[in-house]
């Protein structure tokens, strides 16, 4: 069976170069399917765990989720080097070869998708934002179905605490916050936050900048801002908190926090937001407690 196991798409290009994120829903249920069970004399999801590199405490926490292998999948494709060949690579490495059959269609789905996404030109800036509507924004069919964790028929729609805003360069501080915020910050009554984080939690082929803009609006109460020289030269970053701003005025200042990551003039259009200083050496160690309560108010 191991000869019939993917190791690089119908044209060639070896999946070593497709970062895991892109697993579509159906490959994350089947995976889920096949390795939550416990096998008696074989392995399953906790070996596939020892694998990605996961210590001993972090797979007994793994253990108290209602689907352990999605949630390994969930935190472990944020790693920089988590690639679908590299899954694939590991699931042979635990003789799962009935798994990597499973999936063969499913995953041939999801890179499909991601060649197509790669292939399509983002949308130019939009200057301006109204609220009413996305304007000059590429069309989606619908709007549930957007986000690894939604319903794809729509019973259920994933909801955040935040929404997280940033440049790709400034991607190892929000992997460092989403570990910091999801895992060990817990807000009320000891709920940990969550936060939407586009390389982990979208869908691959939709149409970027209308899903943003529902997350930001319907699904998300909030929205981190990363500050960063990059953010000031990011069209998607320019977009996304143009369209917080334009959303309903009583709103606005509850749902920017911005974050000073890195050292720049604050924009004029969040100046009148009280800025989380991460630059300063002496306002560290408040860092992460103001910005977990900023993310827990009601």
């Amino acid at each position: 069976m191991a000869t019939n196991a993917p190791s690089q798409d119908t044209e060639g290009e070896n999946y070593d170069t497709i970062p895991a994120r892109h697993l579509g829903v159906q490959t994350r249920k089947k995976l889920a399917l096949w390795l939550n069970p416990p096998r008696v004399g074989g392995t399953n999801w906790e070996e596939l765990a020892d694998e990605m590199g996961f210590e001993y405490i972090e797979i007994e926490n793994f253990k108290m989720k209602d689907s352990p292998m999605y949630e390994v999948l969930h935190v472990w494709s944020l790693k920089e080097n988590a690639t679908i060949g590299h899954l694939i690579e590991m699931l042979k490495s635990i003789e799962r070869f009935d798994v990597l059959e499973e999936i063969q269609s499913s995953l041939a789905k999801d890179v499909s998708k991601y060649r197509e996404r790669s292939s399509s030109p983002m949308p130019v800036q939009v200057p301006e934002v109204s609220p009413s509507n996305y304007p000059n924004l590429p069309t989606t069919s619908e709007l549930h179905g957007i986000t690894l964790q939604d319903d794809p028929e729509g019973v259920h729609k994933e909801l955040f605490d935040a929404y997280v805003c940033y440049c790709k360069q400034d991607r190892d501080f929000v992997l460092k916050m989403v570990e910091r915020l999801e895992r060990e910050q817990a807000g009320p009554g000891g709920r940990r936050l969550k936060l939407c984080i586009d390389d982990r939690d979208l869908i691959p082929g939709t149409a970027y900048l209308t899903v943003t803009a529902e997350l930001i609006e319907n699904r998300c109460k909030r929205m981190v801002v990363v500050l960063s020289p990059e953010f000031l030269t990011s069209p998607e970053c320019d977009f996304q908190t143009k369209y917080a701003m334009s959303l309903s005025p009583g709103a606005k200042k509850q749902r920017l926090i911005p974050v000073m990551y890195k050292q720049i003039e604050v924009p004029q259009l969040l100046r009148f937001v009280t800025v989380i200083d991460y630059v300063k050496e002496e306002l560290k160690s408040w860092f992460w407690v103001r910005l977990a309560k900023a993310l827990s108010r009601p």
